[in-house]
Formats: structure tokens, sequence, C-alpha cells
């Protein structure tokens, strides 16, 4: 079948949905304008409107309307930050240089290329590099370092009207599934503090949780936006390798984001989508349910995978089924254990770039010192031992496995498009479990002495304890295909857990579909719906739901129109069946009160059916994708 080349992904609902949650809370009840009491900067004279937990391309509309300030709204998102210090989220923020681009935004009648005119945005502090803000990589020695330059991703957000207003924290070289460093120190996750909000984009997912923004950016090498979204309660998409403005088509690190809106998600993939690679895009399919979708309940590293990360799948099939597809249980094709050992040959680069760093700064090589002496993590010195006694074939070993796996999922998606797993196999770690072991950091301490077989076996033991808990996104990331990490699971003891979408390459549009779909039917649990459920002390009456609540996008594939019909089911927040409304979850705030577990030592790295109540008509329109500039940059990663 003839694909489309030029594609416009817009979406637009007739009639705005409502539907229940636990206690008939409306999924979209906050972003009705409601007039609050806000104090506004003295070059700022508007009154602004409430705009918490509220749809960024709702919050930009107002903007453009003159109903709400920008500048009131970057000032209120540093106030957000304040309040929220305990979460370590955002790690720097430059004030003076905000008020510079609320400045030069654009008169609003001209504005029609900018989807998020005036709406703060952080960015994450790792390879997305704009010019004055800090370039560390997490490393002690690197703490003065700042980028000379404005990545080409980061100017196309500024171009599509987004204001940036700090960096969000991250791990030493995003090496490892949890946000934490020698530098910086762990970001904690707002729906409990003394657990992490996951990595590498931990910061940007706490600070999408708790409300600091609607959108954070972040970037994903092998899980880095979808295992802190699952573990912070956010929507996360890796994108297709190569698809994004400024990435690489061979598989590395994609940039994209965190989110609490599929809408947002999908304006913000239009925008940063390279208009040279339009045609990786897969042509949609007439009818969603056409999809046949695998799902696994098993790790591809033989770890154990909880009984909460498996409700939360179960849960996906049964929805699922009930919407129409065909949902079977499979596993995927790919070695998991020999995909991870080719994963790790292909992270050595990242030794030899700190020991780099380190000659420019400390003009020395790393040494096993520098680990206990905190300079940097186990994992960033092991890396650059083995990276000196890899042997020359390890290059086209990666290359090979990298073959292999892409060759078994193309033939695993032809009959499976869309593969269903957990996003992590728990929930997040505390901030006092460490992301490496003692024992494996005393033999990364003797590395030096060992033999380049031996030196990667003490690599891959020591990040077992971290791989163990987040086994199922690296596939995607080597296959080079597109996974949509979705929270929809929260477990007894108040804690998010999110699913996995990975489709074949160029999907990524239809896997927001699916998204779409979830978001909806109201399965989508952010951490503001769950203390709603606190605050709600006695179940509401349902709300008035008649015709009018349908939403209607037309699908238009190779000249033909599709729409996408579902029955509804009456939304119910999909938490474990032995949850109890008394689980609260805390605000930052109020967990701030409670004392955070300390030590004495300075810690290595952290780790961390229902009745159908109404119809639905969901669709997404396709048309041509234009977009005005391209912007050339060289990658760091």
């Amino acid at each position: 079948m003839k694909k489309h080349w030029k594609l416009r992904f817009t979406l637009s609902l007739l009639v705005p949905l409502g539907f229940n949650l636990f206690y008939s809370l409306p999924t979209h009840a906050s972003e009705t304008n409601i007039q609050t009491n806000v104090k506004v900067d003295a070059q700022s004279s508007k009154t602004i409107t409430s705009t918490e937990n509220q749809s960024a391309l709702v919050t930009a509309q107002q903007v453009k309307d003159q109903q709400i300030d920008s500048q009131q709204l970057v000032n209120d998102t540093y106030q957000k930050i304040a309040e929220n210090k305990d979460l370590n989220s955002v790690i720097y923020q430059d004030p003076v240089n905000a008020r510079q681009q609320v400045n030069a935004l654009p008169d609003t009648n001209t504005t029609s290329e900018q989807p998020f005119y005036g709406v703060p945005i952080l960015i994450k502090g790792l390879g997305q590099a704009y010019k004055g803000y800090p370039n560390t990589n997490g490393l002690p020695y690197m703490e003065d370092n700042r980028y000379g330059y404005t990545k080409n991703f980061v100017a196309k957000l500024q171009k599509m009207g987004f204001v940036i207003v700090g960096e969000t924290n991250y791990p030493e070289l995003g090496l490892i599934n949890v946000t934490d460093s020698n530098l910086y120190g762990p970001a904690h996750n707002p729906w409990d503090l003394t657990r992490n909000a996951g990595g590498s984009s931990g910061g940007a997912a706490a600070s999408v949780a708790a409300g600091i923004v609607p959108l954070a950016t972040g970037n994903d090498a092998g899980g880095s936006l979808r295992i802190p979204a699952s573990w912070s309660g956010v929507i996360g998409l890796k994108p297709t390798q190569g698809i994004i403005l400024g990435d690489s088509l061979t598989p590395s690190v994609v940039n994209f984001a965190e989110t609490r809106r599929i809408d947002d998600t999908i304006k913000l993939f239009e925008g940063l989508l390279d208009p040279n690679r339009k045609s990786l895009l897969k042509e949609f399919p007439l009818k969603l349910q056409d999809l046949k979708i695998a799902y696994s309940l098993k790790s591809p590293v033989g770890s154990v995978v909880s009984v909460d990360a498996k409700a939360a799948v179960l849960n996906a099939v049964t929805f699922l089924r009930q919407q129409g597809f065909q949902v079977v249980e499979k596993d995927s094709p790919v070695d998991g254990v020999k995909l991870m050992r080719a994963y790790y040959l292909g992270a050595l680069s990242d030794g030899t770039v700190a020991n780099y760093l380190a000659q420019q700064k400390l003009h020395r090589n790393l040494q096993a010192s520098d680990v206990t002496e905190h300079l940097v993590s186990p994992m960033t010195y092991a890396l650059y031992e083995a990276s000196k006694k890899a042997p020359k074939e390890i290059k086209q070993t990666y290359n090979n496995e990298l073959a292999l796996v892409a060759a078994q999922m193309k033939s695993f998606h032809e009959e499976y498009p869309i593969y269903l797993t957990p996003t992590t196999a728990t929930v997040a770690p505390l901030n006092s479990d460490p992301a490496f072991l003692p024992a494996d950091v005393a033999k990364i301490l003797q590395m030096a002495k060992m033999p380049f077989d031996q030196q990667m076996d003490v690599i891959y033991n020591a990040w077992y304890h971290g791989l163990s808990k987040t086994p199922f996104t690296q596939l995607a990331n080597l296959a080079g295909e597109p996974a949509l990490s979705l929270p929809t699971y929260v477990n007894a003891q108040g804690l998010p857990l999110g699913i996995q979408l990975e489709g074949e390459k160029g999907s990524d549009l239809i896997l927001l579909a699916l998204g779409k779909l979830f978001e909806e039917k109201g399965k989508l649990i952010f951490l503001s719906d769950y203390q709603k459920l606190n605050n709600d002390t006695q179940p509401s009456e349902p709300q008035n739901e008649d015709a009018a609540n349908i939403s209607k996008v037309v699908v238009h594939n190779l000249g033909k129109k599709s729409v996408y019909e579902f029955q509804t089911a009456s939304s119910k927040l999909n938490i474990s069946d032995n949850i109890s409304p008394k689980y609260v979850v805390k605000t930052s705030q109020q967990v701030n009160a409670r004392k955070l577990q300390s030590t004495k030592e300075k810690q290595l790295p952290q780790t961390g059916s229902n009745n159908n109540d109404g119809l639905v008509l969901l669709g997404l329109a396709l048309f041509s994708l234009s977009l005005t500039s391209v912007y050339q940059n060289k990658r760091k990663f």
C-alpha cells in the first residue's frame, strides 16, 4: 500500500469531554478559567487566571487572547519551583533570560506558527544545549562549564513559542535509571519524597508530575523518558530514532518530552518532527482495532516482574479487548541479555568522554580514587577502564546486534504491530537504594587489573541491580522504534506505574492515537487526580452526560476517510483492587514535613467492567505537515 508522504497531524475536539474518574472527577475540569488572587509582576499588568494542571495548548491560546499574561506565567513557574524545592527537580533558573524571551515574543496577531505561545518550559540539563546554561554532564569537575551555543532542538522549542525558564536534574552522563549524581543529588518523587523520580529525565518528570510546568523536555537512550514517566506518573514518548529534528538515524539518544496531555504531546511531536524525514511516518490503518497487539509480562533479562507491573498490563489488556482489539500474550523474539550486553558495549564511549573532560579540567586521567572521592560515579569509571582495553571488533559486534534486533522486531511487527509491556518492573525505588551494590563497586575499583571480557561481566552485573527494575525499555532504543509510556496504574501504597506501547518504526502517531483512546476513556492517572480522590470524602453524583459528550476527529488516509469509533466505559481510576481512598498522595509541600531518610555517609548515586455510558468518536486528522525552517547542529551524543 502506498505511503503518504506529506502529513499534518492535527487534533480537534468538537465538544470538550468530561469523563468521570473515581468520584466523577472531570478529566479536564481544571481547564476552566477560575480567577485567583495572584500578585502580578510590576511589569505585568494583567490578572492571571488559574492554569494549574492545564493543557499547554489551552494556556497558550489564553495568552494569545490576552486572557493571561506570559510574564506572570513565568513568575508563577519560578514560585512553584521554590514551593517544590525539596523535589530537587530543577538545577538551574535564569529569570532574566526568561524575561528577555517574553519580551521578544512576537505580536499575538502573528503567532499562528507558535502553538505554545508564551508557555514556560523546562529543558533537561543534559544534551539540550541552550547558550549560557550549564553544561556539566553531571560531573563535579565540570561544574563551571557553560554552553556556548543553542542546539537546534532547543531553538525550535522557542520558535514554537515556549519560554525556557531553567534546566532539570539528571544523573551523571545520563547513565542510570534514577536521577542522582555527585554534583546535583537526587530528584525526589512528588508522589513520595523518599523515592526517586526515575532517570535519566527525572527532573523533567518530577516537574511535570508536580504541576510546575505542563511539559518538560528530556531525552532517551535506554528508557530515560519512559522510566521516569512510569515512576512519576506522567506521559513519556520516545519517538522513532531520527525522526525528531537534530537526532541521528543511528540508534542513540532521542530528544522529546514528559507531558500530561496527549494533545500537547501530539502538537509537540508535530512541531519537532524533522521535515526532511516525514517519510519515516507509517500510514494510519483505516480501523485502529485492526492493529493486533501482543503483550508480555516476562522480563527480557530474567528478573522478577512485580505483581503491580503485571496487573497494570493485564488491566490494559482487558480495556483494549473491550474496545475491540485482538490482544494475545507473546514475548518479543529478542534475546534480552544479549541485547543488554551489546547495549553496554555502546556505552563505553561515555567513559571515554568523561576521561577526555577530566584531562581538560583535572589535567590527568580518571582513576579509581575518583569514585571514592565522589568525582565520578562507579559506572563512569568502569566504562572508562573497559574502553581502554576494548578490541577493535566491538564496533562491528555492536552494529551486528543492532541489525539483528531491527530485523527480529520488523518480523515481529508484521504480525503484531503493537507490543505492550510494563514500562517498569517495579514502582519507584527508595532514594536509599543505591544504584550499584557495594560488592559490585568493590569489583569496579579493581577493574584496571582485569581483562576486557571480565570487565564487561563486572559492568553487566553491576548494572543489573538497576536493570532488574527497568528491563523493558532498552529494546525500543536498540530497535530504533517509538514507545509510549502511559500512567494507567496506582498501587495500594499510592505509587504510580506505567504501561509501555511499542510500535514499528514510524508508528509514533499510531501510538499517540492509542494514548488518546486511554485518555478519552479516563484511564490516565496523574498526581492531581489522585489527590482529588483524597479530597473527595463522599462520592459525588454522576455528572450529567448526554449525546453532546462526543469528540470526533477524522483520519484522512490515502484519500479515504476513517472514523475511529469506540464505546465509552464509565471512567474509573485504574488503581489496584485493594486500594482505599485513605491511601493518600501528599503534595510535595505536605511531604516536606515528612522527615527524609538520611545517612551520615556520602551516598553513591541512588536508584532508584463497567456500564457503557456514552459514545466517543475518536479520530486523528492527517494532512500535509509543513515546517518553516530546519536547524542544523552538531549532536553531542
